[in-house]
């Protein structure tokens, strides 16, 4: 007759706990690999605050500031104290080597002041996006001093920067990149070509040049082809007085 006691089912052993990783321990090689993935925002607002490792490479490697990414990037806008805040301490950590300073929203001319002082002689890329508190004539007298300068944007405004186009193209021979664009097109019956003029008079070398929702009409766009000969890329999107008629089609 069976036992009316059952034999007990051994209970299979515990499973060894995982080992919990520490990323304070991450070689320093990785974990600048790591920090180079991340967005320069990022790195300023979360990974320094990770541990003391990860403060002291973001905070000691200029590796990770030779090329400076402060545009938003969809995220919703930062108090203004805070970008600069993030601006003064991103040009301090670059150490005067700054080859590139992207930056959006609220930026003044302040911001562009420390880094002429601080990288003039080292900014190959700017880019300034929305930063609707710079100004065309104090753009123009600081843009002189980068003179190694390879990439200029200035995007989403709606005033006009011939000024600054034209300090450029005179003061940075080395111009191959232009981006402009308005924040959205503006009167289509007015003509706009003071920005065609500087950029068809000062910039020979340019080699990439955008114009998006810019009032420039035919005649600017004929100048700008005429003194731009090594130019191998033209964005004129959204440029609504431009008329593709057939002296145009011919120039294509």
């Amino acid at each position: 007759m069976a036992s009316s006691s059952s034999s007990h089912r051994e209970e299979p052993p515990p499973a060894p706990e995982e080992a919990t990783r520490d990323w304070a321990e991450l070689p320093r090689d990785a974990l600048l690999t790591v920090l180079l993935r991340l967005g320069h925002l990022d790195i300023l607002m979360g990974a320094a605050q990770v541990c003391g490792p990860w403060a002291r490479a973001a905070r000691e490697e200029p590796q990770l500031w030779r090329r400076v990414d402060l545009r938003l990037h969809g995220r919703r806008p930062i108090f203004p104290h805070s970008v600069k805040s993030m601006v003064r301490e991103a040009v301090r950590r670059g150490a005067g080597q700054y080859e590139a300073f992207w930056g959006e929203g609220d930026l003044d001319h302040n911001v562009i002041s420390l880094l002429s002082d601080t990288s003039a002689l080292s900014l190959k890329s700017l880019r300034l996006i929305s930063c609707d508190c710079i100004y065309d004539t104090s753009l123009a007298l600081t843009i002189t001093k980068f003179t190694l300068l390879e990439e200029l944007e200035v995007s989403n405004y709606l005033m006009d920067f011939s000024k600054t186009y034209a300090a450029a193209g005179k003061a940075c021979p080395l111009l191959k990149r232009l981006r402009l664009s308005s924040g959205r097109f503006e009167d289509c019956r007015v003509s706009g070509d003071l920005e065609a003029a500087a950029i068809a008079t000062t910039m020979p070398e340019l080699r990439s040049l955008q114009l998006f929702a810019k009032r420039l009409s035919n005649g600017g766009l004929a100048a700008i082809l005429d003194g731009c000969p090594l130019l191998e890329s033209l964005d004129i999107r959204h440029c609504f007085n431009i008329v593709m008629n057939d002296e145009l089609h011919a120039r294509g």
